[in-house]
């Protein structure tokens, strides 16, 4: 009886590693696509930096296409390595279940066999996984707060420039618990790979893995099931702007491209425009013509806005379907950035921490522990999301009202004129 071929092997363990380069290539051809647009896009960025640095010269240019900073990495091969002892070991389960008496270890040899079968699905859908979860495309936006073996494992599954096996990078896959299979990536290395013409050795720009990091197939298809994600990206403001005068009346009629992006236009609902008027001139300095304009009341215009933003929060913040990721990174890269959020403003606090309002020094210590940078590794505190409620219905609010107060709406706001508006404020539909 032969171990390549014995009398009582499961054949569809066979069949599965016949059929395992199949499965595979379509996930490699698809990485491959993503490293070669990532490739056109790093040569891109390399050329824009030769266009604009005028001491770069065709020696850099030369050392740099020597140096190999993209790498050859070969996830078929890899996938190869890992299954190499699959075959044999197959087999052999396969003779020891066949033996009568029945080996004492019976079920554990069974379960193995059958782990062995389903392997090489596992290793399919931890591809297409990880090609999934690691593949942005677009970092400039990025949050940089979050979990640093998760970036630099994108840079390495990508082969961005720099982050290869030429360079010191390198992943690979080993058997997990339970049937699963782990993906781990490992290594350090200068970036960039060449500085001043020269192989970089500047400490400052060694990056590394502090320790292997561990992707876990189980546990990427729980995420993919749950449908969440191991790095977020960053929500636009501008777009959540635009959904919230979408579904309100505060601006009716509104104009909006296919990205559902604000255009304009419309007519401002009069009833978010107060009595109180200001001159404006809409003549011109010699021939002033002066007309008194109704302001805009900040309040009425929060209440209008009051349900879709809430709807919004929730979407970040809510224990049950909010994606509290996305609420990190739109802090720290959107709300943040603005002073409101980081300077102690009393009467903003106050808001946020109402049963604190009498006391400052116990107000200025809850939005601290609100405020600043929020990680992604710790359960946001209660602060946090009483911070962020606050400072995002703000963000929101201050928005609309620039484009309320914008040119283009200021002659609806006229004392005299008539029916500027629809007197429903609540959400359509």
């Amino acid at each position: 009886m032969s171990y390549r071929n014995p009398k009582y092997i499961d054949t569809s363990v066979q069949g599965s590693f016949d059929k395992l380069q199949n499965t595979i290539n379509a996930n490699v051809a698809t990485m491959a696509k993503n490293q070669k647009e990532q490739k056109e896009k790093d040569e891109a960025e390399q050329n824009r930096q030769i266009l604009a640095g005028a001491n770069q010269s065709q020696a850099t240019i030369t050392k740099n296409a020597n140096y190999n900073t993209v790498g050859n990495q070969v996830t078929t091969g890899k996938v190869g390595n890992y299954f190499s002892s699959y075959p044999a070991r197959a087999a052999e389960l396969a003779t020891e279940l066949s033996k009568t008496p029945r080996p004492d270890n019976y079920a554990e040899l069974q379960a193995e066999l059958n782990s062995l079968n389903k392997a090489p699905e596992t290793m399919k859908a931890m591809l297409e996984n990880a090609s999934s979860f690691l593949n942005i495309k677009d970092m400039s936006d990025f949050d940089p707060n979050q979990n640093q073996g998760a970036i630099l494992a994108t840079q390495v599954l990508n082969n961005k420039a720099g982050y290869t096996e030429e360079n010191g990078f390198s992943y690979d896959f080993r058997q997990g618990e339970g049937g699963s299979i782990e993906m781990v990536f490992s290594g350090k290395g200068y970036i960039p790979p060449t500085k001043n013409n020269k192989k970089n050795t500047d400490p400052n720009d060694l990056v590394s893995f502090k320790e292997p990091y561990v992707l876990n197939s189980a546990g990427m298809q729980q995420m993919q099931d749950n449908d969440q994600d191991l790095l977020v990206s960053t929500p636009k403001m501008s777009s959540k702007v635009s959904s919230a005068i979408k579904e309100t009346s505060v601006i009716d009629g509104a104009e909006f491209d296919d990205n559902g992006g604000f255009l304009g236009g419309g007519l401002i609902n009069e009833n978010i425009l107060s009595n109180e008027t200001t001159e404006e001139n809409f003549g011109t300095k010699d021939k002033p013509t002066i007309l008194n304009v109704r302001s805009v009341d900040r309040t009425k215009v929060e209440t209008g806005l009051d349900l879709a933003i809430q709807e919004q929060i929730q979407s970040f913040i809510n224990p049950d379907y909010g994606n509290d990721g996305q609420a990190r990174s739109v802090w720290n890269m959107r709300i943040a950035k603005v002073a409101d959020a980081t300077v102690f403003n009393e009467e903003t606090a106050a808001l946020a921490f109402p049963e604190l309002a009498e006391d400052k020094e116990a107000l200025k210590a809850a939005w601290k522990k609100g405020s600043g940078t929020w990680n992604y590794s710790d359960d946001l505190s209660k602060e946090q999301i009483k911070v962020f409620k606050v400072m995002y219905k703000k963000t929101v609010v201050d928005d609309i009202m620039k484009k309320l107060n914008s040119p283009q709406y200021l002659r609806q706001r006229v004392s005299q004129s008539q029916s500027v508006g629809k007197e429903n404020l609540n959400p359509k539909g």
